[in-house]
């Protein structure tokens, strides 16, 4: 069963909102995603390699492989990966922090960037509010659900 719009944008609204969590709670965030299973339902996903400190690049390839190979048998019909990241420079940002969510189904695939700016104020106990600005979309080459090759 093929994603909808509406679908996409529920994987899409859980990593958003979960990263701002995460953001408000811990002034970053590992990588992390959501699956649509074949019902309809999202799934978060997480990953973990067994290090006490992994570098994020190593839990987002991980969260990939496993994504790409439940995309492959069929048991996925959309899924989202979310990062931290800097936004390139060649987009015009309000900021160069970034939630960027790698939304992807079969016949669509997009980074979607959320431009967020954290402030922290208080003297003795921080507390930090996290303004997210508008999101862009960028269309990128099918990461996870690629055409098999002829």
């Amino acid at each position: 069963m093929a994603a909808t719009p509406a679908q996409l944008h529920e994987l899409l609204s859980y990593c958003m909102e979960f990263a701002k969590t995460m953001l408000n709670d811990a002034g970053d965030f590992y990588p992390f995603g959501a699956k649509l299973s074949l019902e309809g339902q999202v799934v978060a996903v997480g990953g973990h390699n067994g290090s006490e400190r992994p570098l994020p690049q190593d839990i987002y390839q991980l969260l990939v492989g496993a994504i790409v190979s439940e995309a492959r048998d069929g048991s996925i019909s959309g899924a989202a990966l979310a990062a931290n990241v800097n936004v390139p420079e060649k987009f015009a940002s309000p900021s160069r922090d970034a939630i960027r969510v790698h939304l992807e189904a079969p016949g669509f695939a997009r980074y979607i960037y959320v431009p967020y700016e954290v402030a922290k104020s208080g003297l003795f106990k921080k507390k930090v509010s996290v303004t997210l600005h508008e999101p862009f979309a960028v269309e990128v080459n099918p990461g996870f659900f690629q055409k098999p090759a002829p």
